[in-house]
C-alpha cells in the first residue's frame, strides 16, 4: 500500500493548526470569535495528532505501559482546557471557579449523552440489529465507573471538591490502570493514519511519534488560553451564558476527534472496540479529570484547599453523577438496546435545551429512578463484575 490517502489526512489535519500558529507568531489581533475559531481548530488538530500518535505508540512500548500512558495522552486536550480554568480559578478566582466545573461536567455528560448513544445507533444501523453486545473485558471499566459514581454523589452534598476527593479519584484511576495492565485485551489492528505510521521503519516510526507528540503538545500549550478566553469573550458579545459555553462548546472541540475515531471503528464493524474506547474515556474523565482539577486549583492558589461549588455547580455535578449511574446500570448486562440508547440521548437533549434548576433536579431524579430497577434486576451482574476484577487482583 502507498498510503496516499492516509498521508493526505495527516498533512491536512496538521495544517489546521497553522492559521493560529502564524497569527500567534505575527502577533496579529483577531476578533474574539475569530480567535476562538482559529485556536479551536488548532486544538482539534492537536487532538487528532495525539490520538494517532498514541495509537501508533502501542507498537513500540510495553503493553502495560501503553495502557496507562496512551490512555492519558489521548485525552490531553480535554485536560489542558479544564486545567487552564482550574489554574485561573486558583490564581484569579471569580467566575473561573465555576468554569472548571462546567467544563468537567459538560465533557462527562457529552461523552455519554452524545458519544455512547451516537455509536450505539450507528452500530444498530451497521449491524442491522436493535442491540449491541459488549465483551466481558469491559467489566473492569463498569466496576470502576460504578465506584467513582457512587463517591461522586458525595461532592454536591459537601459543596466542594476537596484534596481528599482528589486522592480518592486519582487512586481509583491508578487502581484501574494497574488492573487494566493485567487484563487480557484484544490486539488492535491498526487502520487509517496509525496504519501508515506503523508501516514506517522502526526508527522513522518512533521519530514520527515523538515529533507528533511534541508538535501537538506545543500546539495545545499555545492555543488553550486563547481558545478558553476567546470562548468566554465571544459568549459575552452574543449574550450567551458563559457557563453553558464553557460546558458544551469547549468539550466539543477537545473531544470531537475521539468521537470521530469511534465512528470510524463502527464503520469498520469494530463496534465493541468503539464502545470500549468511549467507556474507558468516561472512566478516565470521571476519575483522573476530577482529581486533577482539584490538585491544579490548590497548586495555583499556593495552598491546600477545596475547589468550592455554588448551588448551580453542585446541581451540575449531581446531574452528571445521576447520568453516570444510569449509564452504569445500562452496561451491567453487557448490552445496549435501542431503547436505552434513545433514553440516554433524549434525557441529554432535554437537560441541554432546558438548563433550569427544576429541570436539573427532575432529570437527575429520572436517571436515578430508571437506574434503580435495572440494578435490582441485574444485581447478579454487579457480583460478576466484582468477581472479574477480583480475579485480576489474586
Amino acid at each position: 500500500m502507498d498510503f496516499r490517502k492516509e498521508k493526505s489526512q495527516l498533512l491536512l489535519i496538521a495544517s489546521l493548526s497553522l492559521p493560529w500558529l502564524i497569527s500567534l507568531t505575527l502577533d496579529y489581533p483577531h476578533l474574539p470569535i475569530i480567535q476562538t475559531f482559529l485556536s479551536g481548530m488548532a486544538v482539534i488538530s492537536a487532538s487528532f495528532l495525539i490520538s494517532w500518535a498514541a495509537e501508533t505508540a502501542e507498537m513500540d512500548v510495553p503493553r502495560s505501559f501503553s495502557l496507562a500512558i496512551v490512555a492519558l495522552l489521548a485525552v490531553l486536550p480535554e485536560y489542558a482546557v479544564d486545567g487552564y480554568f482550574a489554574w485561573k480559578a486558583g490564581s484569579v478566582g471569580g467566575d473561573y471557579v465555576h468554569y472548571a466545573t462546567a467544563n468537567m461536567t459538560g465533557a462527562n455528560r457529552l461523552l455519554i449523552g452524545i458519544g455512547w448513544s451516537l455509536i450505539a445507533f450507528l452500530a444498530f444501523k451497521a449491524m442491522k440489529t436493535k442491540e449491541v453486545k459488549l465483551d466481558e473485558g469491559i467489566r473492569l471499566e463498569i466496576l470502576f465507573l460504578l465506584l467513582a459514581t457512587l463517591y461522586a454523589f458525595t461532592i454536591p452534598l459537601k459543596g466542594s471538591i476537596s484534596p481528599f476527593d482528589a486522592i480518592v479519584f486519582v487512586s481509583l484511576y491508578a487502581a484501574y490502570v494497574f488492573l487494566a495492565t493485567k487484563a487480557e485485551r484484544e490486539e488492535v489492528e491498526m487502520g487509517g493514519v496509525p496504519a501508515y505510521l506503523c508501516s514506517l521503519k522502526t526508527g522513522q516510526r518512533r521519530l514520527s511519534v515523538v515529533l507528533l507528540f511534541l508538535f501537538a503538545g506545543s500546539v495545545i500549550l499555545l492555543s488553550v488560553e486563547a481558545f478558553s478566553e476567546g470562548l468566554l469573550e465571544t459568549a459575552r458579545i452574543f449574550g450567551v451564558d458563559e457557563f453553558l459555553a464553557v460546558q458544551w462548546i469547549a468539550p466539543l472541540a477537545s473531544e470531537s476527534p475521539e468521537l470521530i475515531v469511534a465512528v470510524y471503528f463502527v464503520k469498520r464493524m469494530r463496534v465493541t472496540a468503539s464502545m470500549n474506547a468511549l467507556i474507558s474515556s468516561k472512566v478516565n474523565q470521571w476519575t483522573l479529570l476530577i482529581g486533577t482539577i482539584a490538585v491544579i486549583y490548590s497548586i495555583s492558589a499556593f495552598k491546600l484547599q477545596s475547589l468550592p461549588l455554588d448551588a448551580r455547580q453542585s446541581e451540575e455535578v449531581l446531574l452528571t453523577a445521576a447520568q453516570s449511574i444510569f449509564a452504569v446500570a445500562i452496561l451491567l448486562d453487557l448490552k445496549i438496546s435501542w431503547k436505552e440508547a434513545f433514553a440516554l440521548l433524549t434525557l441529554f437533549v432535554v437537560q441541554l435545551m432546558f438548563p433550569g434548576v427544576e429541570v436539573r433536579y427532575a432529570i437527575s431524579g429520572v436517571y436515578i429512578i430508571l437506574a434503580l430497577p435495572i440494578f435490582v434486576k441485574n444485581r447478579h451482574e454487579v457480583a460478576k463484575s466484582f468477581r472479574a476484577v477480583k480475579s485480576l487482583i489474586f
